[in-house]
């Protein structure tokens, strides 16, 4: 994996061979406690048409670092990172909470974004938030009673916990604080809000939310794929996110 440096610490990141330089770039954002791994497929089989660029977020994968305390914290590394990478404008997409932080960066910096695409996501996140209040109140979840609280938030936690690196805890402490229903309306870059059928960590109601306040965001189903879509419906998702970045690019038709 190639690296670079920001803020003095080394980051790791994935980076397509075979696009050539003029082709539009992508930048892909992982989700809570995962790494960069999860793009493999995008960076393996897009690159022929684009630049998909995935980085280990800090203190994820090989990246040095910390896990940082928020979604614009990482929104603005994500920038930092661009900037040396020379990235002018670009896609950026995110997983779960790199949704999230998406997001962020669109309200922080849309100038430099050609389009978002928004993958097993929302304005806030069930999940995280009950997770955070269960953290806050000492709740060790571990030894909840199984009707303690509802089978969906117990179904995600647990699948969490089987994919978790040692950042997991402090992004969905963060994923929990994060809800951006007050200002995302006024998001005009364009957008594509992507959710599996079989997702029992992000309940539809959330991306499909997301996408009707977007005010340039269509909404799209993967059926039969879960949560990690890019990984459980490659052929699908890569479709779907070609279609959307040629159409708003309109490189390759």
């Amino acid at each position: 994996m190639p690296t670079i440096t920001i803020d003095n610490c080394t980051a790791h990141y994935r980076m397509s061979k075979r696009a050539s330089p003029d082709t539009p770039a992508a930048v892909c954002v992982h989700g809570s406690g995962a790494d960069s791994v999860v793009w493999g497929y995008q960076v393996s089989r897009l690159s022929k048409q684009f630049r998909i660029i995935a980085p280990d977020l800090p203190g994820h994968g090989a990246s040095e670092g910390a896990a940082l305390e928020s979604a614009e914290a990482y929104a603005r590394w994500i920038d930092r990172f661009a900037l040396a990478l020379e990235l002018d404008t670009f896609f950026l997409m995110g997983h779960s909470f790199g949704g999230a932080i998406v997001q962020e960066y669109s309200r922080l910096f849309p100038e430099k974004l050609k389009g978002i695409l928004l993958i097993a996501t929302g304005a806030g996140f069930k999940l995280s938030s009950s997770y955070r209040e269960l953290h806050e109140n000492g709740v060790d979840v571990e030894r909840l009673n199984s009707d303690a609280i509802p089978a969906s938030i117990r179904q995600g936690y647990d699948m969490l916990k089987k994919v978790s690196g040692p950042a997991l805890h402090a992004d969905l402490l963060a994923a929990g604080a994060f809800n951006s229903t007050a200002w995302i309306s006024a998001i005009q870059v364009p957008a594509l809000v992507l959710w599996g059928s079989a997702d029992c960590i992000t309940p539809r109601d959330l991306p499909e939310q997301l996408a009707c306040m977007l005010p340039n965001a269509s909404f799209h189903v993967i059926e039969h794929a879960g949560h990690v879509l890019m990984v459980e419906a490659v052929d699908a998702f890569n479709t779907a996110v070609a279609a959307f970045m040629i159409k708003i690019s309109g490189y390759g038709k």
